[in-house]
């Protein structure tokens, strides 16, 4: 869900920008996966700014966890994933930087009490449980030159991943999910060399989400502006008729029925979410409404609470970013 003022490769996602900045355990007692699960009415909560400690964290990631007060983000500067409680102003760390060679942390979901964290330039998925902490799972494409970026859950549990350099997509079965074998391989489930997802220089393939009826995978490709319905069954691509409206950025992507809430900063340092309607068939959409502002700063994604938006303001490429980094609710 990595959003695209600019175009950086894995490398500047990992390394450069630091130096430009001043035993498996089983998962948790089985629950409805996330994609499944209603949320909760929101109460009226009087924390609408949470801190996310130091001043480089530069944070990408969000997931509301079901049936908790707790929300994770994810630092792409080292890995780090930190916890929050909705009712409290201050994230405190979860997982440690660097921890099983998780190095960045970009995008991240929750299926079933484990946390799927998209692992960047490592080319890894890690799943670890949300009620230990345990690492239960690491995925390994053996690339090295991709972005693993975004994590969707479909509602038979399997987990679909995007990479924004590589034309692929993942996908992590559910039967994988619940195996006890740690180390297994990030498997291709669609290639998009052929398919018109064009992948160019840049953020191509981003964030991502799979459709309630589980028959697609909704695609953002944030270097054309452009959304992609991808069947589960087949693979096949179908672009998102958008009605001539061409200036819908996209990173991170949510869906709440037929209506898909879209969050980027690319048009829109103060953040753009963009809500659009989506067709029966998934393969049209139309722009009901934009929210700007209330708190974003460069942001990347969000998850929902209730019928609140928790924000992640991310700050890209921001080398004297403002301080502390935050999330922000966003009551549409």
């Amino acid at each position: 869900m990595t959003t695209t003022r600019a175009l950086l490769t894995a490398t500047l996602l990992l390394t450069a920008l630091a130096p430009a900045l001043p035993a498996a355990v089983p998962p948790a007692a089985a629950a409805p996966p996330a994609a499944l699960t209603p949320p909760a009415t929101a109460a009226h909560h009087p924390v609408t700014r949470y801190v996310v400690p130091g001043d480089r964290a530069y944070p990408e990631g969000i997931v509301r966890e079901p049936g908790t007060p707790h929300f994770y983000v994810g630092g792409t500067t080292d890995g780090t994933i930190w916890r929050g409680h909705v009712d409290r102003p201050t994230l405190e760390p979860f997982l440690p930087a660097g921890q099983h060679g998780r190095t960045t942390a970009v995008g991240m979901k929750i299926t079933r009490g484990r946390l799927v964290i998209a692992g960047g330039a490592t080319g890894k998925v890690f799943v670890h449980s949300t009620r230990t902490g345990a690492l239960l799972h690491v995925f390994d494409s053996g690339a090295r030159d991709g972005l693993v970026n975004d994590v969707a859950i479909a509602p038979n549990g399997d987990a679909y991943v995007s990479d924004s350099f590589r034309p692929v997509l993942y996908r992590i079965t559910a039967a994988q999910l619940a195996s006890p074998e740690v180390d297994q391989p990030l498997r291709t489930f669609v290639d998009l060399t052929d398919s018109p997802v064009r992948y160019e220089e840049g953020i191509n393939g981003n964030g991502l989400v799979v459709t309630p009826d589980g028959r697609h995978v909704l695609l953002a490709d944030t270097n054309s502006q452009a959304f992609h319905r991808i069947s589960t069954r087949t693979g096949a691509v179908t672009p998102i008729d958008l009605g001539g409206v061409g200036d819908i950025g996209s990173d991170g992507l949510l869906l709440r029925g037929n209506d898909l809430y879209s969050v980027t900063s690319l048009f829109h340092p103060e953040g753009e979410i963009s809500v659009l309607r989506l067709s029966e068939d998934h393969s049209r959409a139309t722009v009901l409404r934009r929210v700007n502002g209330r708190g974003m700063d460069v942001p990347s994604t969000a998850t929902f609470d209730g019928d609140d938006l928790l924000v992640v303001n991310f700050q890209y490429q921001i080398a004297e970013p403002n301080l502390p980094f935050t999330v922000v609710r966003v009551r549409l």
